[in-house]
């Protein structure tokens, strides 16, 4: 008599694992496919040779203007971020040209696109066999730990190998040091400050240092937010010490906020401008602590904000503030730059004769502001508060106005209308009469 033993099902749990670590193997071995298209969309692109179309200023030359048309077209395109698509883009070139070693594993699925990243990012200024030792040895470090950990090797294996350039690649890295806010869910945002590391474990330490002197004084917040709370009360309040900084400068927001819904009787959002909608109790602090107020009269049909202005060479004060109300962010497709940190931009240029009126006016950030007159992006208005944007490839995105409230309820219409025409109707009754016959 023989016996079996049953075979044991798979557990479900490890099968799953290992179709995710598949399917990273997959993913990495995309990527390295779309480095090179990414590459081969960049060499199509230098054959065209496109030149800066601007018709006056500074030229830009024709690489610039290549690397700025690729960017904005394909960030477009893939609904990145430009900051991410430059990203992508100076990774896949890296990798094409420099670092084959990297390329290669990455294709094999050995390495995830992270990885490649952190490699690429630091092996920015070594050449020659500094470059290929660098490339080789990083392949096969980073198959054994995450990005994280490889960002660490790779900065030590630079300083190996050119240690002679620390200040260079130190001051080169400070040249891009930035502030951004990102928005975040349900009336938060994200403040990124992206600095010296120095600066930014100083900024850090006082701020523990405080919070921690707050919570032995029975503060009964948690760390983590004595720490932010301590953070914002100094940037808020605080002084500059930088030498010849204006003193006693306060933040300011914008709030645009419905008269019905102050009122208590409407339910649209208020607006923060650079955000967007946020919850009736923070409008209503906010608005309670306003320091000035502007009434800003909105076609009860369609929502637009209107305007009167008069049409002069340059935009008037109303005009700017009519743009940026319009429009809260950059108009350039994908962007979103505040509009007070934006350039008030003639969409058809002045000196194409373009006039100075609300319909010609719009917000752009400065960097898209030189992207529309130095390359073959185009922005036309549409006369209804929506842009289109064409880009060098010929494809089009309309960008619509955030700055819009919503129109006036149907029914409310309707009465408005039916009593004036009533109205009306008496007046000529009235006129009839008193008309000799």
């Amino acid at each position: 008599m023989t016996s079996t033993i049953p075979l044991l099902e798979p557990d479900p749990y490890v099968v799953a694992l290992e179709e995710v670590a598949a399917l990273d193997q997959q993913i990495a071995a995309l990527s390295a496919a779309r480095a090179r298209r990414v590459t081969d969309a960049r060499n199509h692109l230098h054959r065209q040779a496109p030149s800066d179309t601007s018709t006056g200023g500074p030229v830009w030359s024709t690489a610039r203007v290549e690397r700025v048309e690729l960017v904005t077209e394909l960030a477009q395109f893939t609904r990145r971020t430009e900051y991410r698509t430059a990203t992508l883009v100076d990774t896949s070139t890296a990798l094409v040209d420099l670092l084959p070693a990297t390329l290669a594993a990455v294709a094999a699925g050995a390495l995830s696109w992270e990885h490649a990243e952190v490699i690429a990012k630091h092996s920015d200024g070594l050449e020659g066999e500094a470059l290929v030792s660098y490339d080789a040895r990083l392949a096969a470090l980073a198959a054994e730990v995450n990005p994280k950990q490889l960002d660490r090797k790779a900065r030590a294996q630079v300083e190996l190998a050119q240690p002679s350039t620390a200040v260079e690649r130190a001051e080169k890295a400070a040249a891009t040091r930035r502030i951004y806010v990102d928005p975040g869910a349900d009336g938060m945002a994200y403040l990124t400050l992206f600095a010296p590391a120095p600066e930014i474990h100083a900024i850090a330490d006082r701020a523990a240092r405080l919070a921690a002197g707050l919570r032995a004084a029975g503060d009964p917040r948690s760390m983590g937010h004595l720490k932010l709370d301590v953070l914002t009360d100094l940037m808020l309040n605080g002084e500059t010490s930088i030498p010849g900084a204006t003193r006693g400068v306060r933040g300011r927001v914008h709030v645009m906020v419905p008269a019905m819904t102050l009122l208590g009787v409407g339910e649209e959002a208020a607006i923060l401008r650079g955000y967007g909608p946020i919850d009736p109790a923070t409008a209503a602090q906010l608005t309670a602590e306003a320091t000035s107020w502007r009434r800003i009269l909105t076609d009860p049909i369609t929502g637009r904000i209107l305007t009167t202005d008069p049409r002069d060479y340059r935009p008037t004060a109303r005009m700017i503030d009519h743009a940026r109300l319009v429009h809260p962010t950059c108009v350039f497709p994908g962007c979103t730059v505040p509009s007070e940190q934006a350039d008030i931009d003639h969409t058809e240029d002045h000196a194409c004769g373009g006039h100075t009126t609300p319909e010609n006016l719009a917000p752009l950030s400065q960097g898209h502001h030189k992207v529309k007159h130095h390359t073959r992006w185009q922005i036309v208005q549409n006369g209804d508060d929506t842009l289109t944007a064409t880009s060098p490839a010929g494809y089009r995105y309309v960008i619509r106005p955030e700055g819009r409230m919503k129109p006036a309820p149907k029914q409310l219409v309707a009465a408005v209308a039916a009593e004036n025409a009533a109205a009306n109707g008496t007046e000529q009754q009235n006129d009839l009469a008193d008309c000799p016959f």
